[in-house]
């Protein structure tokens, strides 16, 4: 039905068209679990087939969306019927392709144009247009960086090669259906798929509950809750926004009606949820990228990342606990109200999957069979609860709803991982990744600090606004090579930008994972960014320590280094967190802060300073029992207190 202005009738275009875009994202999921166990060709025409289904999915998705004017809806109809074309074209033609590749059909050169079209317009309306720009840049830069000057210049390149290099060749690790789509393809979205399937399933509500049970015996009730339920969530699904959104409507609100300020609620949900990507066994999607990436065993970055983790969530913990005490905050007691029996259920429908996760990853299976059975546990185990138990019957509408939406998200980063693939293959076949790493290493000059500060503000500017997958593919491409000749270890010079680029998700100016925070929480955004600062300041300094004290990721040469090493920085963290708060028992007075302040630099020389020299711990530690004994049982006039 069309309506006078032009539009297509919203429910008109909600009907059937809602139901083809589900069928299609179930196929798209059917298919990408099918292709684990059959693997029926090689992994090149998987990729082509991945991005297709990726880039109808998202098209059909739009259509669904209402309302639109006619001509959109035109618009959008031939770019769905131009991303079958292409799919059709290189699926069937691949063996042509692949006899030459170097001198494709101009057929294929044609469709590979198409394909970057379609990819970018797509990679714009989900992420604005930095990759679009990004993308542009490095097509331009391969046509004509033969006329820029010194080491800028680049070989020169006809506009027929130049397109074989970025579209048309898809035997190329380079490109748009290079290296960066078959992680997508093998790996990410498998990932988000079995993220959203336990979502689906019920594998989720433990995570609420477990929460509700912390948080009803600790003093900072909803904000522990928070803390918890967002670690785990946030661990699953590897998306601080998405995570925002899902533990933060409710618990944000509960934290402001215990009494933490709409800033603090804000700060605190934000933060939990961000550090989900960096907590084992499951970790964020990133991390599997950079499994693939690197070829570091995924089992080797959980463990290693281990410890960072827990001490990131004991500082963000700290945090809660001291507001909670100087606010003279009182959980509700609606915190408390757990049933016991259901939760020790719901813990089987949550841990399963990820058991069997965990065990097959250490039995060596490949990631691609880890995940498919992961998810093959999630699905058995929801359905056998729905059977079982008569209150968790599965409304198949959500169900298929939250697997769709699974596979939008996970098809929004196979394309944008394509639209990447175009300006890191133009990096590349350039040779400017090389060039690059001089310019920096020229600018840091021996200073392996130098280089490491250069490297955290890159991944913060490349962070900004996008996903933490782009902002690390990126930073790593450009700067891990050069921290690696520097003498860095593979596993810290990937971990390293890793972590800031997840951290850009909480930075302004734009930080959307606080911008959601602000929107439910109501609260200013510049406010909630200094307290984002104060509870999750750890992850600024964090990833210093992978540099200097390696015993932080289990990297040691004797376990008493690793003691000291993790001690030390627990204490920074410790000392700072109380610091940036200003509380402990009571406030704190100048001398107390002054001290505090002192047991920081004190740790932080143990961890930097080449010779670990035992008194500096010591006055560290010194510094820091002094302000606790202090607050304890004052005996300084001085230390007076306001209030």
């Amino acid at each position: 039905m069309i309506m006078n202005s032009g539009t297509i009738k919203g429910e008109a275009v909600r009907g059937p068209l809602g139901t083809v875009h589900s069928v299609l994202a179930l196929l798209f999921a059917a298919y990408q679990l099918y292709y684990i166990r059959a693997i029926p060709y090689e992994p090149a025409i998987h990729g082509i087939v991945h991005l297709g289904f990726a880039m109808v999915v998202l098209l059909m998705g739009r259509l669904r969306e209402s309302p639109h004017s006619k001509l959109v809806v035109g618009w959008l109809v031939c770019l769905l019927l131009a991303a079958v074309a292409v799919t059709a074209y290189f699926f069937v033609d691949y063996r042509t392709i692949l006899a030459n590749p170097s001198r494709p059909p101009t057929v294929a050169l044609v469709f590979g144009v198409i394909a970057v079209i379609v990819a970018v317009i797509l990679s714009r309306q989900s992420f604005g247009m930095t990759f679009p720009l990004l993308a542009a840049v490095g097509c331009l830069y391969v046509l004509y960086g033969r006329f820029l000057p010194g080491i800028w210049r680049a070989p020169a390149v006809s506009i027929q090669r130049a397109i074989t290099l970025l579209a048309a060749d898809v035997t190329s690790p380079w490109g748009l259906y290079g290296s960066l789509l078959g992680i997508s393809a093998n790996y990410l979205f498998l990932f988000i798929l079995f993220g959203s399937t336990l979502h689906a399933f019920g594998g989720l509500r433990f995570v609420f509950q477990l929460g509700s049970l912390v948080a009803a015996r600790v003093r900072s009730g909803a904000a522990a809750m928070a803390v918890i339920s967002s670690a785990l969530l946030g661990s699953i699904t590897g998306s601080t926004v998405a995570n925002v959104t899902i533990t933060g409507s409710f618990t944000i609100p509960m934290m402001m009606k215990e009494g933490y300020t709409p800033e603090q609620a804000a700060a605190i949900e934000t933060a939990a949820s961000n550090g989900g990507q960096f907590l084992p066994p499951v970790m964020g999607a990133t991390v599997f990228v950079m499994a693939a990436y690197t070829g570091i065993p995924y089992i080797d970055i959980a463990r290693a990342a281990l410890v960072p983790a827990l001490l990131y969530f004991l500082a963000v913990f700290l945090y809660c606990e001291l507001n909670a005490a100087r606010n003279s905050i009182t959980p509700t007691p609606a915190n408390s109200r757990v049933n016991m029996r259901e939760t020790a259920m719901d813990a089987l429908l949550f841990i399963t999957p990820l058991a069997v996760l965990a065990v097959l990853m250490l039995e060596g299976y490949s990631l691609m069979a880890v995940i498919f059975w992961a998810t093959i546990a999630a699905v058995g185990g929801g359905l056998l609860s729905a059977a079982v138990r008569r209150k968790d019957r599965l409304d198949w509408a959500k169900v298929i709803d939250t697997l769709s939406q699974g596979v939008k998200s996970g098809a929004e980063i196979s394309v944008l991982l394509a639209v990447i693939g175009i300006f890191v293959g133009a990096l590349e076949v350039t040779g400017l990744t090389l060039d690059l790493s001089v310019v920096f290493g020229r600018l840091a000059g021996d200073s392996v600090f130098l280089l490491l500060v250069a490297t955290v503000l890159i991944s913060l500017i490349l962070g900004t606004g996008v996903p933490t997958p782009a902002a690390y593919v990126i930073v790593a491409t450009v700067l891990s090579p050069l921290l690696i000749r520097q003498g860095i270890p593979v596993l810290q010079a990937h971990l390293f930008p890793l972590f800031y680029a997840f951290i850009a998700h909480l930075t302004p100016p734009v930080g959307l994972g606080l911008l959601v925070a602000c929107k439910i929480a109501g609260s200013n955004y510049w406010r909630s960014a200094v307290e984002v600062f104060k509870a999750a300041f750890v992850s600024v300094i964090l990833p210093f320590c992978f540099i200097y004290a390696p015993g932080i990721l289990l990297d040691y040469e004797t376990p008493a280094v690793a003691i000291a090493e993790i001690t030390a920085s627990a204490l920074l963290f410790f000392s700072l967190t109380v610091f940036s708060v200003n509380h402990w028992r009571t406030r704190l007075a100048p001398l107390e802060r002054l001290a505090l302040l002192a047991a920081c630099l004190f740790s932080a020389g143990f961890i930097g300073l080449p010779r670990n020299d035992v008194w500096i711990a010591l006055s560290a530690l010194a510094g820091l029992v002094a302000v606790v004994s202090n607050q304890r049982r004052p005996v300084v006039a001085h230390f007076k207190r306001e209030g």
